[in-house]
């Protein structure tokens, strides 16, 4: 399986970084990486590498942002169908499919 680069666009971190440094607040970042065709996923390691946050608190800070509201309702209804669907899977209990937990439900046995 081949990783996509952790910051696609390293140009743009460096300049997000220089606003940042130039008194930017967090939203003005994230919309200038949007505008630089930087995604949620480049979004979300730049707030980490620009402000120090993990993971979750990254991601969080991204997809409840402004600068990308317009995807939120989107992205959420992609999640929940993905959940529902590994939720199918993994209920079929074929010995094909490796056994799956879903973070933040309780187990079912």
């Amino acid at each position: 399986m081949k990783l996509r680069k952790r910051i696609r666009n390293p140009e743009a971190l460096e300049d997000a970084k220089r606003l940042m440094q130039a008194g930017a607040d967090t939203e003005i970042v994230l919309v200038f990486l949007r505008d630089r065709e930087c995604d949620q996923a480049d979004c979300i390691y730049a707030v980490e590498d620009l402000y120090g946050k993990r993971f979750p608190e990254a991601k969080s800070l991204v997809i409840h942002s402004k600068a990308w509201s317009d995807r939120y309702e989107t992205d959420t209804r992609l999640r929940e169908a993905v959940r529902e669907a590994v939720k199918q899977l993994s209920a079929d209990r074929s010995p094909d499919i490796p056994d799956v937990s879903i973070e933040g439900e309780d187990e079912q046995n």
